[in-house]
């Protein structure tokens, strides 16, 4: 008996996805679980498995599409069974209308309208009337390489791009922040991470300390963890840690699950496996969902301190920057040599208000200042 796949929501948040990759022609026969194409979503790249055995009798996507879920992607039927031609003109015609709809192309392939790459993006940003969905983290980059930049250079938004200006826009118009900035005297901190390192099989980073602390935070400050609900804020069950990563195909914040209920090794050893699929571009759509807070650190490029953008549904992200040689006095009369690093968070002030966030900030300070228990 023939039958249609369709594009099928792979994610409570996926709406709509690219095909990447064709893995099979015209005719050909597959098995049941046989790789159809590659998506791309707005979370990662997936494999699309064929949900029976049979041939592929038509193929209505193309390479480059993107199309929203639902839409018909190819036809299966069995050996010699005949497939009324309405029923495939009437799919086609399904797929068309949603290319003219989500593109702005019609079914001849002619423009619908004369769209700017910003219009574009910006007619996609509609107001929210409840609770903001959660966007968990940024897509992978496509595959094609960005153009050249050059003085002059006009340069077309690709879907990545479009894709964060969507995110980051609905962000600073729908989430009210206040910002915070602190100085933590990691000098402990910094020769407890040197000694471990001598012995350990993996190294540690500094990213797997912070993300100790937030842990310990969130756990005294428990709102830190919240969401807004439609009429109230919901606290999550697991501290749940975005990091940010700039993988060669464009940047990712995968999630490190549960962090308050794993010790160092386990958390570092999470962020290292990471940021090996994000580097490789195989992070899934589990690894991209949810998160309480995100950490952005600069500090390796050189960046004293920044403000970062909140994740829309994440009541926080941490700002990291470099650390920095400063002369400190000891309170004996002598000058020492002390490293800081300049901490900055970003609140959205729906969840979390002034003071706990403050005193959320504080605690995770003397959490990295007093660090042998970060360790244990």
């Amino acid at each position: 008996m023939a039958q249609e796949v369709r594009l099928p929501q792979l994610g409570k948040a996926m709406k709509q996805a690219t095909i990447v990759a064709l893995k099979v022609g015209l005719n050909h026969t597959v098995g049941k679980g046989q790789i159809l194409c590659e998506l791309e979503t707005d979370k990662a790249t997936l494999e699309l498995e064929s949900p029976a055995a049979g041939t592929i009798r038509h193929i209505f996507c193309a390479e480059g599409q993107t199309l929203d879920v639902g839409a018909p992607l190819f036809m299966l039927s069995q050996p010699n069974e005949v497939i009324d031609p309405a029923v495939l003109n009437k799919l086609q015609a399904e797929l068309d209308a949603n290319q003219s709809l989500d593109s702005g192309v019609s079914a001849t392939g002619q423009p619908a309208s004369a769209q700017s790459p910003a219009d574009q993006v910006l007619s996609k940003i509609r107001p929210v009337a409840g609770p903001l969905g959660t966007i968990d983290t940024l897509p992978a980059e496509a595959k094609t390489p960005l153009p050249e930049i050059a003085a002059g250079t006009k340069i077309p938004l690709n879907r990545w791009q479009k894709i964060i200006a969507d995110k980051m826009l609905e962000s600073k118009q729908y989430i009210p922040c206040f910002y915070l900035n602190i100085r933590a005297d990691i000098t402990d901190l910094s020769d407890l991470r040197d000694r471990l390192n001598k012995t350990a099989a993996e190294k540690y980073s500094f990213n797997d300390f912070i993300m100790a602390a937030l842990a310990r935070g969130m756990k005294q400050y428990p709102i830190m963890t919240g969401q807004l609900g439609h009429d109230c804020i919901i606290l999550s069950p697991t501290i749940d840690i975005g990091l940010a990563i700039a993988a060669g195909h464009g940047l990712v914040a995968p999630v490190v699950r549960d962090v308050g209920g794993k010790t160092l090794e386990q958390i570092a050893a999470a962020g290292r496996d990471l940021i090996a699929r994000a580097k490789d571009n195989k992070l899934t759509a589990d690894d991209l969902a949810g998160g309480c807070i995100t950490i952005s650190n600069l500090g390796g490029m050189g960046i004293d301190s920044f403000i970062p953008i909140v994740v829309p549904g994440q009541c926080s992200i941490l700002g990291v920057g470099r650390i920095i040689s400063t002369p400190m006095p000891s309170g004996k009369g002598d000058i020492l040599i002390r490293k800081i690093m300049n901490l900055n968070l970003s609140v959205d002030h729906r969840i979390a208000n002034g003071a706990d966030a403050a005193q959320f900030l504080d605690y995770v300070k003397k959490q990295l200042e007093h660090p042998d228990e970060l360790a244990n």
